[in-house]
């Protein structure tokens, strides 16, 4: 007999076993297979929208490699004032957790803080960083005029302060006497649009090389503290332009090369072109001696006017003649003309108390230069003795990126011109003088402030001991970010690759 049934039941049962296995287990791949796809998806997803909301590549939020570029802060303005900062790839270190608190936070407690008190704290703090910047950059007859922005300065260590994490932050905060003004960036950047309404013009702009990886959250709070607005990093051309357009074509040509390292610029420009309440007649301006000691003087264009309205101040503790000019626009012209040195001026300068005290005005003999006076210098060295040293090593600015970045240059350059120019042609500049009216003639040395007069904060200052100087051309303020290097290999070799090609 033969047993069929048996040898089908040997094999039929092992058989459909078998078959049950191998359908689930297709069921499971393909599930795994769908699973990943959708995950690989919804992760590209999140990496491209912010990207294609700003209108850049997604590449944009890319850390380089060693090598690749680092970052530029830049600041330009009639005065005009220029800046920018490069952040360079560093070795990570070890240190406590981050700590910053939270912009929604800030915002809360800050909504109602733009009171005339919290604008003059504010235009406080601006007043002293320029302060000690000017006295940290010693005068030289190869540099005898020293001409500062304390207004783009602050406004672009203010913006790098967003991305400051732990003791940087508070060395940042210290800098910019911002650590008992909590509001700080909240007042600071609400009176950037405020000064738009006088003859003073501020704008920024945060540029990006495409494959540097920034953190949003830095990207988002320099738009809404700063107006900074996020824009990709072309070409040396775009960034010249801009500055160009925004200066009112006073300056050209703002950077000669980008540094193929420089991987983010946060630049902002200041530009005032102020007009006299009373102008000077230009048939007045005639040739007169400075003198840049008591040995030595130039000769330089004054600009006269018998019967000038102004409000002059004899200030006993400064030993100076202190004098109000003022522009149309809210701003004034502050002169100082101290009867001894300049340097004894500085430490106990007080743009309020001054304001405090200033008489009314009067007419008087008025003579002031007619000059155009340009201003370029590195401020690390300076920045670095006003206690911000370790942001040129190695700083925690793990709020602008997660890789390791430190701060290699700080540039500066300034511009300010004064001219006869004013907004009214009055006859009475033509009157003779008699004996009865005063005289202030700025012949010597002398310290100046552009200053909002709503909140004393002054937008230029500067020490002028010849007016004269060879003219030298426009250049940035501008602060480098780059990422620290990693410690080199056995062979000497840093890690990583480089981007083909140099500088834009």
């Amino acid at each position: 007999m033969i047993t069929v049934t048996s040898f089908y039941g040997r094999l039929a049962t092992p058989y459909k076993v078998t078959l049950w296995k191998c359908v689930v287990l297709c069921c499971v791949v393909l599930c795994c297979v769908v699973l990943c796809c959708v995950v690989l998806f919804g992760t590209l997803v999140l990496l491209c929208t912010p990207c294609r909301q700003r209108g850049m590549s997604p590449a944009v939020s890319r850390i380089p490699e060693c090598g690749e570029p680092s970052a530029i802060f830049t600041s330009c303005s009639h005065g005009s004032n220029s800046h920018p900062i490069y952040l360079t790839p560093q070795e990570p270190t070890q240190g406590p957790p981050d700590t910053a608190a939270p912009a929604e936070e800030e915002l809360d407690r800050c909504e109602g803080a733009f009171a005339p008190e919290d604008q003059r704290a504010i235009g406080g703090a601006v007043e002293q960083l320029g302060l000690r910047l000017l006295e940290k950059l010693a005068v030289s007859p190869q540099q005898p005029n020293v001409i500062v922005s304390p207004l783009s300065v602050a406004v672009a260590l203010a913006q790098l302060t967003l991305g400051a994490r732990n003791e940087t932050e508070r060395q940042l905060l210290q800098s910019l006497h911002a650590q008992d003004l909590p509001c700080y960036h909240h007042v600071l950047g609400r009176l950037l649009p405020h000064f738009s309404q006088s003859s003073l013009q501020v704008a920024a702009r945060t540029y990006l090389r495409p494959g540097f990886e920034v953190k949003l959250s830095f990207v988002e709070e320099s738009l809404a503290r700063y107006q900074s607005r996020p824009v990709s990093l072309l070409s040396v051309e775009e960034v010249n332009q801009w500055v160009e357009n925004t200066t009112s074509g006073h300056i050209s040509n703002f950077l000669e090369s980008v540094p193929h390292d420089v991987v983010l610029i946060l630049v902002n420009a200041v530009y005032f072109k102020g007009e006299w309440q009373t102008q000077f007649d230009p048939q007045g301006t005639s040739k007169g001696a400075f003198y840049v000691d008591s040995q030595n003087s130039v000769s330089v264009d004054m600009m006269k006017s018998p019967q000038y309205p102004l409000r002059l101040l004899d200030h006993p503790e400064l030993q100076a003649q202190v004098a109000s000019f003022p522009f149309k626009g809210n701003t004034s012209f502050l002169v100082v003309l101290p009867r001894g040195n300049i340097s004894s001026v500085l430490p106990k300068l007080n743009i309020s108390d001054i304001y405090e005290r200033l008489p009314q005005e009067k007419n008087m003999q008025v003579s002031l230069p007619k000059v155009k006076l340009q201003y370029r210098q590195e401020l690390q060295e300076a920045l670095s003795s006003m206690g911000l040293d370790s942001l040129f090593s190695s700083p925690n600015l793990s709020g602008v990126s997660d890789e390791p970045l430190r701060v290699t240059g700080v540039h500066h350059a300034s511009t300010v011109e004064l001219s006869e120019e004013g907004v009214e042609a009055s006859a009475s500049t033509a009157v003779t003088a008699t004996r009865s009216v005063s005289v202030f003639s700025v012949n010597s040395p002398f310290v100046f402030a552009l200053v909002d007069d709503a909140s004393l904060m002054p937008l230029f200052m500067g020490v002028v001991t010849n007016p004269i100087p060879a003219l030298t051309p426009y250049f940035p303020i501008v602060i480098h970010f780059k990422k620290r290097l990693p410690k080199p290999s056995p062979r000497g070799k840093y890690p990583g690759t480089q981007l083909p090609g140099g500088p834009l």
